[in-house]
Parts: structure tokens; C-alpha cells; sequence
């Protein structure tokens, strides 16, 4: 169960989790992006709207500039004061009161003067020496055809705007008068109402240095950490934490406009949705985990008890599986997997008692057999003892054969595994002729030809001894001539082929075919095969239970002419359940 919920957690609450999150702070982040953005054009739109109004404010000189009442007088034409008051009053202050009332953010008009002889009147023709001594600097850099604006309060974010430009004379050869403009600081807060400064919404001006103007009636200026990256970074608007920050460089007043504002105030409505949407993803996840656990819980029970049953299966315990459950659960996938271990653990504790029995008496039979016996060890000796006379009576045919039937014993009887090597096989099966050819003399004759490495060859004990006495006791029976026998081992890449074959009488093909078909079928060796030893069927049985995969024992025999009988060992193979039993 742990480890059910460990997977749940791990699996699917944390990957879903973590997938909503990212999820919801990029969606969350394109929108703050995109809202930016949307500012950003706002202030920008505001920006030229205020570029609209101030060139509209500008054009007033352009009245003045070309009206030839305004430059007459300006140059001194008028020689008497009536003539000038005259032309003031009928051509010149009509141009004022328009230009004031078309422009209602202009606060003041007035035209300084510069030639001594030029009558001053009232409060908008005015002598240069009047001039305001802080606007001196910014006059004299105003260069012909153009005009400079100037904050009356440079310290202020909101300051009144003041536009000067000189008026020449019709000529354009000489300075006549000086053009002030004075415009209400109304218009700089219409331009942060444009702009979107409304609420929390909050806008201040940056000096060319960086440095804030916090005074007036706008904003007391950014914290500490936005004005760093304002003073650092020349991005138009970037996002910092939960402040936006849009800015903008106003080239006619040398300052930059700076928008800011709270994420929060801006997405208040989608906060309240975030919430409920939190709180019903986490309410519903929750629900779906609980409803998860008890429906796993129900069906990963058995589950669970099954394998604590298989946990406990021992070579004395095999007791079956026992759950009480209705009919519904007989039918399931679940059930149905019980029933069938239940009828495994049944079937394999039958086979282990009829194995352990048939044990039993194997073992009681060898032991019968074995007290039935000639002690090994007397008949080493005896045997032993008849080779020692033989030589001492220069009879070398009976020593040689007490010497080989004595390793032949040896080999037979010492309490070894089945497993040896094809070099051992080799010598035992050398011993096994020389005693046969004792027995036929010239009859028999043998070669044996070896060309690989047979001490690395593993093999299975009295491998080649039935396949060489089926040689010699079907070769030799039937004829009067000489059999030769040959034994030869090969090796590729891909198999090692031991071949022993023999020119005797060969074998009836029809009886060749049942004996391939019996090799084929993996059939139980027939009466004849008993009678002579350990059949071929039961030499081909031990070759493929012990190498496995395509290993095989082929034979091949035609009749008058002799048997080949040929051992194939496969050296790549899969390896199959004979073996996993074995364990190799």
C-alpha cells in the first residue's frame, strides 16, 4: 500500500501539481506581457496626442511671425505712441485673445521687446530686461526657425510649460521680439489621465541625470530598487516583481514619463478567479485521491495477500491460497489468477512427492545394485594382479587388456558428475576399441583424428561409447571383411561436429527412416535399442538436454556400404527451460 500511494504521489499528484503551476504562471505572465505591451501603446498614444497639442500651441508664433501689424511694430515703424497704441488695440491684442481662446491650456501670451524705440503696453509687450534671469541660458541657445520649451519648475513632475521662440522681421534678418508662451500644468496631468494614471496608477518625471522630480501634485516618486533598474536598464517597460514599469523620453521636454503601477490592482479580478480556481483543483484532487485509494485499496487487497502467500511457499509448505469473496470476485481477472496458483501450488507439490519417491527408490535400487556388486576397489586390485603375472609372463595381449578394462572400470564406477571433458571421452572410448580389437584382430581397424582443443569441450559421460558399439556390434555382425571405424572431431565458428563412422553392412532404409523419425520426435529408445545398450534415441535425448538449442545427433547410412552416426553442438543458443532447471 506504501508503495501504491508513494507511485500515486510521485506519478500523478506531484507531475499534475507541478504541470498546473507552470501552466498558470505562463498563462499568467503572457497576460502580464501583453498588458504591458497595451500600456506601453497607451503611453505612447498620449505621448503624441501631447506632441499634437504642443505644435498647435507652437503655430501662435507662426500667427505672429507673419502678421505685419505684429512685425511693424515690434521693428519700430509706428513713430508716434497713438499710431502704436492704435495698431495694438485694432489688429494686435484680437491676436492674442484668439490664440488664448483656441488654446484654452495657455495661460499667458506675452512678446518682449528688444529695439529701445518700440512702445511697451500692458502686460503683453514687455521689455527684455524683464525676462525672467533662469530662462536666460535656455534663450540664448534658441537657434533661428526653431523654438525651445521649458519647465518653469524644473524640480516638479507636473511643472508648468513655458515655449519661447523669437519673432524676426519681415526680412528675417534681425531679432525683434522674443515669444513667450506660458502653459497651464493642466496639460501635462491630461497627459497622465491619457496615459492611463488613474487609481493606483502612478506617474513621475526622470531628469536627464536619472533623477526623479517628485514634487507637485503627482506621485512621490518610485522605491529604491525600480529606480535602479530605471537608471540601468533602457528597456520601454519591463516588470519588476509586482510592479509594471512603462516609460517614455519626451524630447520637447528632455525628461522621461515613467507609468507605474501594482500586478495586483491590475489582475484583481483574475486573482479572485486564481483562488477559487486553486481551491476547486486542490478540493477536486483531493476527492479523486480518496475515491483513487478506496477503489485501489480494494482491488490491490488480494492482490497484496496473494503475494504474502507466495512469500511464505517453501519445499514443506505448500498449502493453496485461501480468500473468502463472493461470486463477483470468483469471475475477475483476480479470482481467476488465485484459482489458477492455487491449482499450480497443488500440481507442484504433487510432482515434488512423486519426484522425492521416485528419489527414494532410485536410491534404493542403486543401493541394491551397488550390495549386489563386486567391490570396486577388490576388482581394481584383481584386475590389477592379473596384468602384474601377464607381464611377468611376457603374455603383453592379456596385460594390455587387464590395463584397459581396468581404466574402462575406473571410469564407469568412480563416484564422479555425469559432466567431463571430449579429451577424457576420447581416451575412454580408445581403451573401449583396443579391447574389441583384441578381440576381432584383423577384422577391425580404427583412426582417430582430434582437430580442436577437446580439453575445453564439456560433455556428458559415455557421450561417444553407445554410438561406437553400435559401430561394432551392426557394422561387424553382418560381414567377414575388414571394418574400419573412424572417430573425428571438428570445430567452426558456429558448432563442433564429432563424427564416427564405420564401413560396415549399413541399414535398411526403411529402418533408417523409422530410426530419423524416432531422432526427430524425441521417441522413447524401442526394445532393440535396450538390447544392445543405451540407444541412439536416449545418446540424441542427453545431447540436447545437456547443450541445448540446435544441438542434435544425425545418422546416415546406406546399405552394403556403412553408418555414419554425427554428435552436432551448437555453440549459440537461447537458453530453455531444461536448462534454467539445471542451472546452467
Amino acid at each position: 500500500m506504501r508503495k501504491m500511494i508513494l507511485g500515486y504521489v510521485i506519478l500523478i499528484l506531484i507531475p499534475v501539481i507541478a504541470f498546473g503551476y507552470r501552466y498558470y504562471t505562463q498563462t499568467y505572465g503572457n497576460l502580464t506581457q501583453q498588458f504591458v505591451e497595451s500600456r506601453q501603446k497607451i503611453l505612447e498614444q498620449a505621448y503624441a496626442n501631447l506632441r499634437t497639442d504642443l505644435a498647435r500651441i507652437q503655430s501662435v508664433h507662426r500667427m505672429l511671425q507673419y502678421n505685419p501689424y505684429v512685425t511693424d511694430y515690434l521693428d519700430g515703424v509706428y513713430e508716434t505712441d497713438a499710431d502704436s497704441i492704435y495698431a495694438f488695440i485694432r489688429y494686435i491684442r484680437p491676436l492674442f485673445s484668439q490664440s488664448l481662446f483656441a488654446s484654452p491650456e495657455i495661460e499667458s501670451l506675452v512678446v518682449y521687446k528688444i529695439k529701445d524705440g518700440v512702445l511697451p503696453i500692458s502686460e503683453q509687450l514687455l521689455e527684455l530686461s524683464q525676462l525672467d534671469p533662469r530662462m536666460a541660458e535656455a534663450v540664448r541657445s534658441i537657434k533661428p526657425g526653431q523654438g525651445v520649451w521649458v519647465r518653469a519648475d524644473p524640480e516638479v513632475s507636473d511643472p508648468e510649460l513655458i515655449y519661447y521662440q523669437y519673432i524676426y522681421n519681415t526680412q528675417i534678418t534681425e531679432k525683434i521680439g522674443l515669444l513667450e508662451i506660458r502653459v497651464r500644468s493642466s496639460l501635462i496631468r491630461h497627459f497622465y489621465e491619457a496615459a492611463g494614471v488613474e487609481g493606483n496608477w502612478e506617474a513621475f518625471l526622470l531628469s536627464e541625470q536619472g533623477k526623479p522630480l517628485i514634487g507637485g501634485q503627482t506621485a512621490a516618486g518610485p522605491d529604491d530598487k525600480t529606480l535602479r533598474l530605471l537608471q540601468s536598464k533602457n528597456d520601454t517597460f519591463f516588470i519588476n516583481r509586482k510592479t509594471i514599469v512603462n516609460q517614455l523620453f519626451l524630447g520637447e521636454l528632455g525628461v522621461r514619463v515613467v507609468v507605474t503601477g501594482q500586478v495586483g490592482d491590475v489582475f484583481h479580478s483574475i486573482k479572485r478567479r486564481e483562488i477559487v480556481l486553486v481551491t476547486t483543483i486542490v478540493l477536486l484532487l483531493a476527492g479523486l485521491s480518496i475515491a483513487y485509494y478506496a477503489l485501489a485499496s480494494t482491488i490491490t487487497k488480494r492482490i497484496f495477500r496473494l503475494a504474502r502467500h507466495m512469500r511464505t511457499l517453501r519445499e514443506d509448505n505448500f498449502k493453496p491460497l485461501v480468500i473468502k469473496y463472493d461470486k463477483m470476485d470468483e469471475k475477475d481477472e483476480i479470482g481467476f489468477l488465485t484459482q489458477t496458483y492455487n491449482a499450480m501450488i497443488r500440481r507442484m507439490d504433487e510432482l515434488i512427492n512423486n519426484v522425492h519417491r521416485a528419489e527414494l527408490r532410485n536410491k534404493e535400487a542403486a543401493y541394491k545394485v551397488l550390495q549386489a556388486q563386486i567391490k570396486p576397489h577388490f576388482l581394481y586390485n584383481t584386475l590389477e594382479t592379473i596384468r602384474m603375472i601377464a607381464e611377468s609372463h611376457d603374455d603383453k595381449e592379456v596385460a594390455d587388456i587387464s590395463f584397459w578394462f581396468g581404466k574402462l572400470m575406473r571410469y564407469s564406477l568412480s563416484p564422479q558428475n555425469d559432466e567431463t571433458v571430449l579429451a577424457r571421452e576420447i581416451e575412454m572410448v580408445t581403451f573401449f576399441l583396443n579391447i574389441h580389437k583384441m578381440r576381432l584382430q584383423s577384422r577391425l581397424t580404427y583412426e582417430i583424428e582430434v582437430s580442436l582443443d577437446a580439453e575445453k569441450v564439456r560433455c556428458p559421460r559415455f557421450l561417444l561409447q553407445p554410438l561406437l558399439e553400435n559401430c561394432i556390434a551392426h557394422g561387424t555382425s553382418t560381414v567377414l571383411r575388414s571394418v574400419h571405424i573412424r572417430l573425428s572431431a571438428t570445430e567452426t565458428a558456429a558448432e563442433i561436429r564429432i563424427t564416427v563412422s564405420d564401413n560396415g553392412s549399413g541399414i535398411p532404409p526403411e529402418k533408417l527412416q523409422a530410426i530419423q523419425e524416432r531422432l526427430a520426435r524425441h521417441d522413447e529408445r524401442n526394445g532393440e535399442e535396450q538390447e544392445s545398450g543405451v540407444g541412439l534415441v536416449n545418446v540424441n535425448e542427453r545431447i540436447r538436454s545437456y547443450f541445448g538449442g540446435a544441438s542434435r545427433l544425425e545418422i546416415a547410412s546406406k546399405a552394403g556400404q556403412g553408418t555414419t552416426l554425427c554428435v552436432i553442438i551448437a555453440k549459440e543458443r537461447e537458453p530453455d527451460d531444461e536448462d534454467i532447471d539445471r542451472g546452467r
